[in-house]
């Protein structure tokens, strides 16, 4: 689809009301393939890849990489699928993506599920605010280091392994989830120094009309846990833990992940 200048593709299936995921950091709309396969069995279930994302050539006229301009593309294509408004599925980096639209466009949405957003504008308590940066200080410092090397592919792999929580953990993935991440490498310098996002308040949280859930793993470091836990206590609406999962529960348990969405759903 053409969107604000860029040439994004996506993939669907299914037929019903439509059901579009957003992925995070390195990566593109392959990641949900197993979860359309699923979800796609009761609804439309569409996923694309943002800008700067996938495989595609990257065009020196576009905005700069950043919650923003990927915020105003996800509303372009929306309005472009021409279906009414959406629910939306959104995780990590494009909780705050998702957030952003819901906030400025209520209109094309039905509902959101967001699954550890990423952007801690909204964290305000002090001991939260302290372990959320020194989570961040550890877990990034060395991604940080890799980008400054130009060593990209470092930089992935270890963005996956704090977010898996363990050393190896990219290495220990299964060729087709490594090869998606690893085509989207290329964009790590851009998301370390993307321009600063939209900062969302509390008050703006509460003030959301889209109905909003937001999730986060019980055994997710604070880096995602600190700032999800924050979100649900703004949000009127829904909170999900899951149990014994981390911030990789979508990509490792795409049933459960799907069940958990869908059981939303039901009532939207």
């Amino acid at each position: 689809m053409d969107v604000n200048g860029a040439r994004l593709a996506y993939a669907e299936q299914g037929q019903g009301a439509p059901v579009v995921f957003l992925h995070g950091a390195a990566s593109d709309h392959r990641m949900w393939d197993r979860h359309r396969a699923i979800v796609g069995q009761r609804y439309r279930a569409i996923a694309y890849s943002q800008r700067y994302f996938g495989t595609g050539a990257w065009d020196t006229s576009w905005p700069p990489f950043g919650v923003q301009t990927h915020a105003d593309d996800l509303a372009a294509f929306l309005r472009g699928l021409d279906a009414g408004p959406v629910h939306l599925v959104a995780w990590s980096y494009a909780g705050h993506v998702a957030l952003t639209a819901a906030l400025s466009h209520p209109e094309l949405l039905r509902s959101a599920f967001i699954y550890e957003p990423g952007v801690p504008s909204y964290v305000t308590d002090p001991a939260e605010l302290r372990a959320l940066g020194d989570d961040l200080n550890a877990m990034f410092g060395p991604v940080f280091g890799a980008v400054q090397r130009g060593d990209s592919r470092e930089a992935l792999r270890l963005l996956l392994d704090g977010s898996g929580q363990r050393q190896g953990y990219f290495d220990a993935q299964p060729a087709e989830r490594q090869a998606v991440n690893l085509d989207n490498a290329r964009t790590m310098p851009l998301l370390l120094s993307q321009p600063q996002p939209p900062a969302i308040t509390r008050e703006q949280l509460a003030s959301l009309k889209v109905p909003v859930t937001v999730a986060h793993g019980e055994l997710s470091r604070p880096a995602f846990s600190v700032v999800s836990r924050a979100a649900a206590r703004c949000i009127p609406g829904q909170h999900l833990v899951a149990r014994g999962a981390t911030h990789m529960w979508p990509e490792e348990d795409a049933p459960a992940f799907c069940a958990a969405v869908m059981d939303l759903l039901r009532d939207r």
